[in-house]
């Protein structure tokens, strides 16, 4: 019960680093959060643990990029990233989002289309063959640097602790998604 906080806390953030036990957060959906550091700290008074964390929140332009040395499972790439994946055919950059949002708006450039519900399945499942068919390009081995990309970045980091789960050694997320693409292309 006194963890209900913390997961309200957590559906509305992004942990965007952990460095000297301290959480760095990041909100894409408001500048601001209605939990105030005070119910935390009354919610959390029973543990033996004290838990520090920053409750600074940023816009999504203003996220630090995490370069995903160590043992730090949330590797993120920023717009800038992903320009640069384009340009790599060793990279495999997936668009995460339903057949309908692809409609809208189309795929981002130089990524593969597969479902969300679908990635790890079809990752575990489609022969190298039928992947490249499917896809046009060579199925990833666990080693190979893939990119996950959403709308906003959400559904894509969900993804990206799956594949983190099945092996999957480079996964990235694609930080702010389609919505981070659209608006630096104006």
């Amino acid at each position: 019960m006194r963890y209900n906080v913390l997961r309200q806390f957590y559906n509305r953030c992004l942990i965007t680093d952990i460095k000297n036990r301290r959480l760095h957060l990041c909100s894409l959906i408001a500048p601001t959060c209605d939990i105030s550091e005070r119910s935390v700290k009354n919610n959390l008074r029973n543990t033996k643990r004290t838990l520090h964390f920053s409750n600074t929140f940023c816009g999504k332009r203003e996220t630090k990029i995490m370069s995903g040395e160590g043992d730090n499972k949330r590797r993120t790439v920023d717009y800038n990233g992903i320009l640069q994946a384009q340009e790599d055919d060793s990279i495999l950059i997936i668009d995460v989002r339903e057949q309908s949002e692809i409609n809208d708006t189309g795929k981002l450039p130089g990524s593969i289309h597969i479902p969300m519900g679908d990635v790890t399945s079809t990752l575990k499942n489609l022969s190298e063959e039928d992947f490249k068919q499917k896809f046009n390009k060579s199925k990833p081995y666990k080693n190979t640097k893939i990119i996950l990309s959403c709308r906003s970045g959400r559904r894509s980091g969900m993804i990206q602790e799956e594949l983190q789960k099945i092996g999957y050694e480079h996964v990235y997320n694609y930080m702010g998604g389609w919505l981070d693409w659209e608006s630096n292309q104006k």
